[in-house]
């Protein structure tokens, strides 16, 4: 009786001890899928938000610089000894790079400002406005130099 008392002693032991280890394993284990886990959400929040912002400056982007395309497209046809007002020259100048609202910010300033700590929406809507202000501009021009020559344009095709 004493050796089936003590052979099941020795199984409750070895099975606490096999249970112990196991768990010990299964907690590894979960810790380790946790922060791989939480590693991976980080990243595909990360993603989303620079593809958000991404996709949003490139719809922006495209629609400006075709705009700008027409007007300049319409300076280019014109004689090339037509004196254009400097504030338009500037701009079809600077249209290889876009209309870019922080590279105007940049180029008249000495020291660069640092827009990394800017919401990404102030970023946006101070493009935007730009982009709107040097467009209203290309159009007030065109349209003077259409009406000069004679050409009447329709308001809704703008």
């Amino acid at each position: 009786m004493v050796n089936v008392r003590q052979a099941n002693e020795d199984n409750s032991m070895e099975n606490d001890d096999s249970l112990y280890i196991a768990s010990k394993c299964w907690k590894r284990v979960m810790d380790a899928a946790a922060k791989t886990g939480y590693r991976e959400g980080i990243q595909d929040g990360a993603d989303s938000v620079l593809q958000h912002g991404f996709d949003i400056g490139y719809k922006d982007g495209f629609e400006t610089a075709f705009t700008l395309g027409r007007y300049k497209s319409l300076v280019t046809a014109l004689s090339p000894t037509t004196k254009h007002p400097d504030d338009v020259t500037a701009v079809f100048d600077q249209t290889r790079r876009g209309a870019c609202w922080i590279c105007s910010v940049e180029s008249r300033n000495e020291a660069k400002p640092s827009y990394q700590h800017v919401p990404f929406s102030e970023i946006l809507n101070q493009q935007r406005t730009h982009s709107v202000q040097v467009i209203e501009r290309l159009r007030e021009y065109r349209e003077a130099i259409l009406q000069k020559a004679g050409i009447r344009i329709d308001r809704r095709l703008n």
